[in-house]
């Protein structure tokens, strides 16, 4: 394989390219389906395209500290903005992940949240990334243009390399609503796919929770203040 035949694009795609065939393979194996290679090809150049996107923007220099200044609770953005929490739930027990993901608006108020189960990965990271590529597509097939990230894998932070896009590291007690919906599709055996408006009832409470918590942080603030 002569590099000077492939341009610039196609070259940067070989380890996607790689990466869909096992992929594809994986999902003959195990879920007996295939998709059209023409939108195999596409998708994966696509992907490929979106990660080498990213890594254009300019590093903040230096590399983020884990746990320094992470939140302990969900805090919001500035208005008129979305945040989405995700999560990706492996184990090498089991032969699918959970994935999910849960949108809120700068108030807390839950847009909507999504829930799958996808093939098999190698390890933890790559789970994590397949998660994200997910996530992302599900955004763009929603409009969802403009929004803010958040997660809780510092491993996937430094795969993608650009802390100055990507600086919504998540600590475990912030990314709760997200982790508790992905978790339950392995332990609950919920694989069918889903999206919804709002959150799920059986997650109200905390979600209600942690709505609250932005008014009760600038209550305290105010206090201290005066």
């Amino acid at each position: 394989m002569e590099a000077s035949t492939f341009d610039q694009e196609r070259r940067q795609a070989i380890p996607w390219i790689l990466w869909t065939i096992w992929k594809n393979r994986n999902s003959l194996l195990y879920a007996e389906t295939q998709e059209s290679p023409s939108l195999l090809v596409q998708r994966t150049l696509e992907e490929a395209s979106l990660w080498h996107e990213l890594n254009k923007a300019e590093s903040r220099g230096g590399q983020l500290q884990a746990d320094m200044g992470m939140p302990k609770q969900w805090i919001p953005l500035t208005q008129g903005m979305i945040k989405c929490n995700f999560h990706a739930s492996w184990r090498s027990d089991k032969q699918l992940i959970g994935v999910a993901w849960i949108t809120r608006h700068h108030r807390g108020d839950v847009c909507m949240h999504a829930r799958d189960a996808l093939v098999p990965t190698s390890d933890k990271l790559a789970a994590e990334m397949e998660c994200l590529l997910w996530v992302l597509r599900g955004l763009r097939d929603l409009r969802m243009e403009e929004a803010s990230f958040g997660t809780e894998s510092q491993k996937l932070i430094d795969a993608i390399r650009n802390p100055a896009r990507w600086h919504d590291i998540e600590s475990r007690e912030s990314n709760k609503v997200a982790r508790k919906i992905c978790t339950s599709v392995l332990r609950d055996g919920r694989l069918r796919s889903y999206l919804a408006l709002g959150g799920p009832a059986w997650l109200h409470d905390l979600i209600q929770t942690e709505y609250y918590w932005p008014c009760i942080c600038k209550l305290e603030l105010r206090s201290h203040v005066l």
